[in-house]
């Protein structure tokens, strides 16, 4: 849990420093009702690193807003500082996490084994698409990080955690890099940009 706090607050930090605007589209903590609202979703207790990330920003849409189509129908519109980490991707919140992954459950029905019960989606694709990271509760540190590129999931790395996730990302934005992407600020927003 000390990992996530430390790296997340480094994001927080530059993000505050560099990008007060991206900033500005950090929640606030997760309530108790919220944190319950997620357990009972799951049908499992919500691992201790999530719960610990939660409680410090329950997701990056602050300045997400809704719109309804002529059919009546309400659907999300993310804001762009919304996407605070590489290639698109937003922390989810708890709302946004148990939507995601029913969806992802959802489609299990029709592509056989490709979303486990045991998946908790964390840091998602902007678009709403099926990239993004999320945590392995089915061993037994229940901290393992997958992550997803259209139907096939992968470990970023046998050890992999939300933690050192999380440092990779602050480590890059204090860098200046993250993969073959670059942190860019234009009007204080944050903007990831390939190199």
């Amino acid at each position: 849990m000390e990992e996530v706090q430390s790296a997340w607050g480094r994001i927080v930090r530059w993000l505050r420093t560099n990008a007060p605007s991206t900033a500005e589209a950090l929640r606030g903590p997760a309530t108790d009702e919220a944190i319950a609202g997620l357990r009972d979703a799951l049908g499992f207790e919500v691992p201790d690193v999530l719960e610990a990330l939660l409680r410090t920003n329950n997701g990056s849409g602050a300045k997400d807003t809704t719109q309804t189509l002529p059919n009546g129908r309400v659907v999300p519109v993310n804001h762009l500082d919304s996407a605070i980490f590489p290639f698109g991707k937003v922390l989810l919140g708890c709302e946004e996490i148990v939507a995601t992954r029913a969806r992802l459950l959802d489609m299990t029905q029709e592509a056989e084994g490709y979303w486990q019960p045991s998946l908790i989606p964390v840091i998602w694709d902007f678009e709403g698409a099926y990239y993004g990271y999320a945590l392995d509760t089915s061993g037994s540190s229940g901290s393992r990080v997958l992550h997803y590129a259209e139907v096939s999931p992968n470990a970023t790395d046998p050890t992999s955690s939300l933690g050192e996730l999380l440092r990779s990302f602050a480590d890059g934005m204090d860098r200046g890099n993250w993969d073959v992407q670059r942190p860019l600020v234009v009007n204080g927003s944050l903007r990831w940009r390939e190199e």
